[in-house]
């Protein structure tokens, strides 16, 4: 067993009050663990430029109307820092982002665009930690604002900055034929330059002890979790809540297992009175092939049914994934490293970026990742919410040809009626039910050894599902040609077009020229 990596299968998310001591963690874990540790750093100096002519220079901020033309140019130095081997493993990118507007001078702006994120084995088969940290400006409203992932949305209200450290104790026991068990704390915050999404953090701590019983009939499992969230403005009050599970399991065979789940659980998200309840439920874990895995939660909960339904499949030349969900959330939960930029091409530049994820050198492991990122649907809110979300999706990948298609659905609904008292620009102030669906269909094609042609699409529909009469539609296409100039040198020429229609109105066209060189 590779003892180097020991990933939390089911841990809660974990989250940690201010971005600089994560920021820190990371840079000092990657650069600061001595000679044996420098020998396998990559360290890799870049330096970004771009040339961009837009018809409508205000529609990265959502300005409604025709808008006017202009020249943007950015240059944006920058580093990226991994490691893949021992007892560290991760990756950081962090890059100086300039925009410079030939006429509107009173859009340029400067900041730091950064995402990372880092597992470390502080202890032989003991003590883990994970860590990450990310910083963009994007826009993450589902009614306002331009399309999420356009490059030059760079409005201070529209950065978000994510970070989290994990430590764990993690340890086989002593007792019955593969007993794990572990203790977990964790803590997410975000913060974000608009008050429509506050500085929220959340806090968890979880203990769990299981024996699955392996190759015998009959297993067991013990869980406790208790989340502490902080919705990020005053009349958004703290929220607490805890769950207790036992689960029973029965291997029917080395590749199907049913659980039997009973528990209970108490939290305060309707109005701050505590509610609890006890948990019932059932569901199976099936790997018919060492390729194919199927599994399937159902239970009944304090807000009603939820359930986690998913299924991967993975062939020599695709990747296919569905998955379905509700349970409790908010947006602090759900964003994560790299995420915050999700869209078709901001995840494609994410998550072809060597650096992001380095421990990942599987091609088709990275495109389950790309679809995973571009599923992620976004909503900026600082509340509590039960979401409702399915996402499905694949990659075909030939010899010259790459093709993606995915779609997501996410409906959330608030925990209780607090849409008065939350800001403005929350995405519940007027609703109490959004629904967001997108589709998005990628293709890239390999047009010699060193030039390449890409091509994606994405329809995105947000409305409120109540007599709000919010909705708001988007439409982002893009086609660019890319060529490797050099062995670190690449440019490349892009033409975007955007539309939206609803609660701003606006349309694009936008021709940008690259040119990025490694050092």
């Amino acid at each position: 067993m590779d003892k180097r990596r020991k990933p939390a299968r089911k841990l809660p998310d974990v989250r940690l009050v201010g971005r600089a001591p994560v920021i820190g963690v990371l840079v000092g874990a990657l650069l600061g663990c001595g000679s044996v540790l420098a020998q396998s750093v990559t360290v890799t100096p870049s330096l970004d430029t771009s040339l961009t002519w837009t018809d409508n220079a205000g529609a990265a901020g959502g300005a409604s109307g025709g808008g006017e033309a202009d020249w943007v140019f950015e240059v944006s130095p920058g580093i990226s820092v991994s490691r893949t081997s021992g007892r560290l493993n991760g990756g950081l990118s962090a890059r100086l982002r300039n925009l410079v507007y030939a006429d509107d001078t009173d859009r340029n702006s400067s900041y730091l665009s950064l995402q990372g994120r880092g597992s470390f084995e502080a202890v032989e088969d003991l003590l883990f930690i994970d860590f990450d940290a990310g910083i963009s400006r994007n826009n993450l409203s589902a009614f306002s604002g331009g399309a999420s992932g356009d490059r030059l949305s760079s409005q201070r209200s529209s950065e978000t900055r994510t970070w989290s450290i994990a430590p764990r104790l993690e340890s086989d026991l002593r007792f019955g034929e593969a007993a794990v068990g572990a203790v977990e704390y964790s803590s997410r915050g975000i913060s974000s330059g608009s008050d429509g999404l506050g500085n929220q953090n959340v806090e968890t701590l979880g203990v769990r002890l299981s024996d699955p019983g392996g190759r015998r009939f009959l297993g067991w499992g013990l869980a406790y979790t208790r989340t502490d969230s902080d919705g990020g403005t005053a009349e958004s009050s703290s929220r607490s809540a805890e769950t207790l599970r036992g689960t029973l399991f029965a291997n029917l065979s080395p590749q199907f297992r049913l659980r039997a789940i009973g528990g209970h659980e108490s939290n305060d998200y309707a109005s701050g009175r505590r509610t609890s309840g006890d948990i019932v439920g059932a569901g199976f874990d099936w790997y018919p092939t060492d390729r194919t895995s199927i599994t399937a939660t159902v239970e009944d909960r304090l807000f009603g049914r939820g359930y986690n339904l998913g299924l991967n499949h993975r062939m020599r030349r695709s990747v296919w994934y569905l998955s379905a969900s509700r349970d409790l959330s908010s947006t602090a939960q759900e964003l994560g490293p790299g995420l915050t930029e999700a869209s078709g091409q901001a995840c494609l530049d994410f998550v072809s970026n060597p650096a992001n994820f380095p421990e990942i050198t599987d091609p088709l492991d990275r495109f389950q990742l790309l679809l995973n990122c571009i599923a992620r649907l976004t909503l900026r809110s600082n509340a509590a919410y039960v979401n409702q979300s399915l996402s499905a999706g694949f990659s075909l990948l030939g010899v010259r040809n790459t093709l993606s298609f995915s779609v997501s659905r996410a409906d959330r609904s608030l925990v209780s009626n607090i849409s008065s008292l939350l800001p403005g620009t929350d995405d519940f102030q007027n609703t109490d039910n959004v629904l967001t669906t997108s589709a998005t269909v990628a293709w890239s094609h390999r047009l010699t050894g060193t030039s390449a042609l890409d091509a994606s699409l994405t329809r995105t529909n947000s409305e409120g599902r109540d007599s709000s009469g919010l909705e708001t539609k988007r439409l982002l296409a893009s086609l660019g040609l890319s060529r490797q100039l050099g062995p670190q040198t690449q440019a490349g020429l892009r033409y975007r077009y955007q539309k939206a229609e609803g609660s701003t109105d606006y349309t694009e066209n936008a021709v940008t020229a690259t040119l990025g060189m490694r050092f």
